[in-house]
C-alpha cells in the first residue's frame, strides 16, 4: 500500500511540474500550456483543461513565462519597449548576424541530404536560397517579409543538439505581379542555443523594420 501511495504521489508531482507558468504584470500566475508566442499576443490552454478553448493574452500584460523544461522567456513592458540588446544592435548588425548564422548553422533537411542556405538582404526583405550539397545549384529561392511575421515560435529541440525553427511569414510567390502569400518556413539548425539566438535576432529584426520609419519623438 505504501508503494502504491508513493507511486501515485510521484506521478502527481510529475503532472504538476509538466506545465508552463505565465507570470502577468500584476503578479498573477497562470498554469498553462503555451501554444504559440505571436508578435503581440500569447496563445495558451489552461493546464487543468488542455482539451478546452485556447486563450490569448497581450504580451504587454506578461512579464515572463517559465516553461516546463526550466527555460524562461521575459517580456518588456510597452512603456519600456526596447531591451538593452534592441537599443544597441543596429539593423545592419542584425542583418550581418542573421546572414552569418543562417548560412553557417541552418539547412534544409529533406531526409537524405543537408542543403545549406544563402541569405541575402534586399531592402526590407530577406531572400533565402537553398543550395545543393556542392553549392553549385539553387534548389529553391524565396523572398520573405519578416516585417509582417504572423507568429514567432520557440525552437523545437531534438536530440543531438538538432533544433527546428519555424515561422508563418509572407513570401513573394509571383515577383512579376508583386503577389504575396503566407508560407510556413521551417529550417533545421545545428545547436539548441544557436536556434534560440536566431529566433531572438529575427524578433529584433522584425522590431527594427517596424520602427525604422518612426520619428525620434514618436512613441512605439
Amino acid at each position: 500500500m505504501k508503494k502504491i501511495t508513493l507511486l501515485v504521489f510521484f506521478v502527481f508531482s510529475l503532472s504538476i511540474s509538466a506545465q508552463d507558468l505565465i507570470i502577468t504584470s500584476t503578479n498573477e500566475e497562470i498554469s498553462a500550456k503555451v501554444e504559440e508566442i505571436h508578435i503581440e499576443t500569447i496563445s495558451y490552454k489552461k493546464f487543468n483543461n488542455l482539451s478546452g478553448p485556447t486563450y490569448h493574452i497581450e504580451k504587454t500584460d506578461v512579464t515572463k513565462i517559465i516553461f516546463e523544461n526550466g527555460d524562461v522567456d521575459t517580456f518588456e513592458s510597452d512603456s519600456n519597449n526596447t531591451t538593452s540588446e534592441e537599443k544597441s544592435a543596429t539593423l545592419e548588425e542584425t542583418e550581418a548576424f542573421l546572414k552569418e548564422y543562417i548560412e553557417t548553422y541552418c539547412y534544409d533537411d529533406n531526409g537524405y541530404l543537408i542543403n545549406r542556405y544563402k541569405a541575402i538582404f534586399e531592402g526590407d526583405y530577406l531572400r533565402l536560397i537553398v543550395m545543393n550539397k556542392n553549392q553549385t545549384k539553387e534548389l529553391s529561392n524565396y523572398l520573405y517579409n519578416f516585417k509582417n511575421v504572423y507568429s514567432f515560435r520557440r525552437p523545437d529541440r531534438r536530440a543531438n543538439e538538432l533544433a527546428y525553427i519555424n515561422f508563418h511569414v509572407p513570401f513573394l510567390f509571383n515577383e512579376k505581379k508583386d503577389k504575396w502569400d503566407k508560407r510556413k518556413l521551417v529550417m533545421s539548425v545545428e545547436g539548441h542555443d544557436t536556434a534560440q539566438s536566431i529566433v531572438n535576432a529575427l524578433k529584433h529584426y522584425n522590431y527594427l523594420l517596424k520602427n525604422k520609419s518612426k520619428k525620434p519623438d514618436q512613441k512605439f
